[in-house]
């Protein structure tokens, strides 16, 4: 093959070379942009999962928590009994409910009938002991008084009149509010707490009523409802908001 022949040639393998780089340079060019294109599409579902506060990690064990509100008592709640017992004969009945002052008045007076005196009767003696001496004046011995008297009125504070008692319209809870360490000990459990709800719908005084045995759990359930918590305020009968003593039961299990 002469020189001639043989400059083509080379051409032509130089030309095959520069385009076979140029091909591996445009295919790592879109494996680049493919690579982008997906970390964008895995941010942009990651921040939809965090705007809508969606909890993508699995857990373990799956919690369901169920908390509602229920009626204020004031008194301490009796811890549960594992033993059956028999209360004896004379126990006293259940404590009835607070009752409501009313106005009292006196019973009226008892008037003694008034008795016609006895005739005197004739017998042997002197006047003045047989009774045949004559009636004599004066006013003689004094009756039993009566009087009128005056019952008083009883008082008292009575029960506070609520037009609306408070309702809850915002605030909750979740099961991941709590440390994961936790989960077994909660498994079944419930916690009750008494908080006060203030004319303006927010809550204050939070003490826990009945432990759900762990006092993590109890603190946190109480930071939670004065954190979260709002409620349409009570309304008493002169339609103004007012303060209400509430209770919520938090319970979990799995």
């Amino acid at each position: 093959m002469t020189p001639m022949d043989q400059a083509p040639q080379a051409t032509f393998t130089r030309r095959e070379t520069i385009a076979s780089r140029a091909r591996s340079r445009i295919s790592g060019r879109k494996l680049a942009t493919f690579a982008v294109v997906g970390l964008i599409h895995v941010a942009a579902i990651f921040g939809l999962l965090r705007a809508f506060d969606i909890d993508f990690v699995p857990e373990a064990v799956k919690e369901t928590v169920t908390s509602f509100s229920i009626p204020f008592q004031s008194e301490p709640e009796e811890p549960p009994q594992k033993v059956e017992e028999i209360e004896p004969k004379g126990a006293s009945g259940a404590e009835a409910a607070e009752a409501k002052p009313k106005e009292i008045s006196a019973p009226p007076a008892r008037i003694p009938k008034k008795q016609d005196p006895v005739p005197p009767v004739s017998s042997t003696g002197d006047q003045t002991r047989s009774g045949a001496a004559e009636q004599g004046t004066g006013t003689g011995g004094g009756g039993p008084g009566i009087g009128t008297g005056s019952g008083g009125q009883g008082t008292g504070s009575g029960g506070v009149p609520f037009a609306r008692h408070a309702e809850k319209i915002a605030g909750e809870i979740r099961a991941k509010d709590y440390p994961r360490s936790s989960v077994q000990e909660r498994d079944g459990a419930y916690v009750i707490v008494h908080f006060t709800v203030n004319p303006d719908g927010t809550t204050r005084d939070c003490r826990v009523r009945r432990s759900s045995g762990n006092s993590e759990v109890d603190r946190i359930t109480c930071q939670l409802v004065i954190e979260r918590f709002r409620y349409r305020p009570a309304i008493d009968g002169d339609g103004n908001p007012t303060s209400e003593k509430v209770g919520w039961k938090q319970w979990w299990w799995q």
